[in-house]
C-alpha cells in the first residue's frame, strides 16, 4: 500500500513539474507565434492587394446585419492615407471542410485584384489544388459587377471560372466565398459609395 502511495506521489510531482514547464514554454513562445501569424496575414494581404501601404481591419464598421455568413473580415487597404482597396476574409464549406480565402478588390476599377486560399482540408491531389496559384490566377482582374460562375469547361464568358478537374464542389465553394465578398463590395464600395 505504501508503494502505491509513493508511486502516486511521485507521478503527481512529475505531472506538476511537466505542467509548469509546458506553461513556461507556452508563455515564452506565445508572443512569437502570434507575431508569426500576424506577419503571415500581412504577407497574404500583400498578395491579394499589393498596392497598399497599410491595411486596417474595419469589420466592425462594414459588417452590419444582414450580411452573408461567409464574410468574416473586411479590411480596407490604404495608400497615402486614402482607401484604395478592400480585402475580404471569407469562409465557405467545401467538400471536406471549411475553406478560408482572402479576396481583394480595387475601388477605382471595381475589379477583383486576386484571391488567396489560406486554409482548406480538401482531398489531396484534387480539391487541395485550390491553394495552387494556377487555380487562384483564374480570379484575377474579374469584374465585380457580375456574379462569378463555375464551369467544368474552358470559360466562354468573362465571369466564368474553370473548375479544378474532379473538384467542382471545392471550386464552387471558393467561388461562393468570393461572390459573397463581391456582393458586399458592390453594395458598399462601388463608385459614389466609397469610404
Amino acid at each position: 500500500m505504501r508503494d502505491i502511495f509513493k508511486l502516486s506521489l511521485f507521478l503527481l510531482i512529475i505531472a506538476g513539474i511537466s505542467g509548469a514547464g509546458l506553461s513556461f514554454v507556452n508563455e515564452l513562445t506565445g508572443p512569437l507565434i502570434e507575431k508569426q501569424i500576424l506577419q503571415k496575414k500581412i504577407d497574404s494581404f500583400k498578395e491579394v492587394y499589393p498596392q497598399a501601404d497599410k491595411v486596417e481591419n474595419e469589420s466592425t464598421t462594414w459588417l452590419k446585419a444582414p450580411y452573408a455568413p461567409a464574410l468574416k473580415e473586411v479590411n480596407i487597404a490604404y495608400r497615402s492615407g486614402v482607401p484604395v482597396g478592400v480585402i475580404y476574409a471569407v469562409e465557405t464549406k467545401g467538400y471536406s471542410g471549411l475553406i478560408s480565402t482572402l479576396a481583394g478588390f480595387d475601388i477605382a476599377t471595381a475589379k477583383l485584384t486576386a484571391i488567396k486560399v489560406l486554409s482548406q482540408r480538401e482531398t489531396p491531389g484534387l480539391g487541395a489544388k485550390a491553394k495552387e496559384s494556377r487555380f487562384q490566377e483564374r480570379y484575377k482582374n474579374k469584374n465585380s459587377t457580375v456574379p462569378l460562375e463555375v464551369t467544368k469547361t474552358a470559360p466562354t464568358k468573362e465571369n466564368q471560372i474553370q473548375a479544378i478537374t474532379a473538384s467542382t464542389i471545392t471550386s464552387k465553394a471558393v467561388t461562393k466565398g468570393v461572390n459573397a465578398a463581391r456582393e458586399h463590395f458592390v453594395a458598399n464600395f462601388s463608385r459614389g459609395k466609397q469610404p
